[in-house]
């Protein structure tokens, strides 16, 4: 019985440019929305973490009935660690049974948070310190002045996004509560105190 030859057959030229026309077009689109997301994803990330910070420092100075420091340093790595009463990009937690609001030798470190990356700014108020009493309130200004406002932001700074912002900020309250809040008016407020950022 006779079968016939199937014709094979491809794409055409002009099938395949239009093709990678569209495909392209779709990833013009997408890239940018990406690279926003993946921003978005590195600040809520940072904030969340200095949040956590600040409520392990307060929960475990109720737990071991003792002051705990929440501060910025430049190297968490460090033994003992040095609070660099500034900009930071790590921090770290201790229990401060002197109350010199700094991490002696001897010292318990209770928690270490690696360098955030490069593309992250952290600026708050009054040196990036915290101290917890063993009630779980923060310390009121005495030896160094607690901080209240840490804003986090990238190259965007605090661009508005309806009623939100790019950047992030962490309000210590003078309870010691402490929050993350990304509402526009919030940053500006704590930026008018932590400075500029970036």
């Amino acid at each position: 019985m006779y079968r016939p030859l199937r014709q094979h057959t491809g794409f055409t030229i002009f099938e395949l440019m239009l093709t990678l026309g569209i495909a392209a077009i779709i990833a013009g689109l997408a890239v940018p929305n990406i690279r926003d997301f993946i921003r978005n994803n590195r600040l809520s990330s940072v904030a969340n973490d200095l949040l956590r910070g600040t409520q392990v420092a307060r929960s475990e100075a109720a737990k071991r009935q003792a002051n705990v420091v929440f501060c910025a340093t430049a190297d968490p790595s460090a033994t003992p660690p040095t609070c660099s009463y500034g900009a930071f990009r790590g921090w770290v937690v201790f229990e401060d049974s002197v109350r010199n609001w700094q991490a002696d030798s001897g010292e318990v470190v209770i928690s270490r948070h690696d360098l955030v990356d490069a593309s992250v700014t952290v600026v708050n108020d009054n040196g990036g310190i915290v101290s917890y009493a063993s009630s779980g309130f923060a310390d009121p200004p005495g030896t160094k002045t607690p901080t209240r406002n840490i804003v986090i932001c990238d190259a965007r700074g605090n661009t508005d996004l309806g009623t939100g912002s790019t950047a992030r900020a962490v309000i210590i309250e003078a309870t010691g509560r402490s929050r993350v809040t990304k509402r526009a008016t919030e940053i500006t407020t704590a930026m008018a105190s932590a400075g500029a950022c970036p």
